[in-house]
């Protein structure tokens, strides 16, 4: 059976930059790591608060007003994938590799939030 592991909820913003200073500055996240788009602008930021953390997303055109994702890794994303189309959940991406080394898919539960399932590229 696929185990679920490390989740944290991801919130979209319009300034990645902005909001990673708030949450650093305030409550002392330390920022672990950090995406850019193709101009050099933050698209996501994971900040981490031991022994948690959040992300910190740009807000996608696409997104249907949503202010929150959930991240879990799993130890196989295409078996995730299969167990999660086995429920009222809907696809909105199918498993692929990403150029940050993992792998993800993503859908949308049956109350509207999207759920981000990765693991790493072995």
């Amino acid at each position: 059976m696929i185990a679920f592991r490390e989740a944290f909820p991801i919130l979209y913003v319009d300034d990645v930059e902005r909001a990673a200073a708030f949450y650093t500055s305030t409550f002392g996240f330390a920022e672990t790591f950090r995406h850019e788009d193709e101009d050099g602008v933050a698209d996501f930021a994971f900040l981490a608060l031991e022994p948690h953390g959040i992300g910190i997303g740009k807000r996608p055109d696409d997104d249907g007003g949503r202010d929150f994702a959930l991240w879990l890794y799993a130890d196989d994303v295409d078996e995730a994938a299969e167990r999660l189309r086995a429920t009222a959940a809907t696809e909105i991406m199918a498993p692929a590799d990403q150029e940050w080394g993992e792998r993800m898919c993503a859908f949308v539960d049956p109350f509207g939030h999207v759920i981000h399932v990765g693991a790493k590229v072995r």
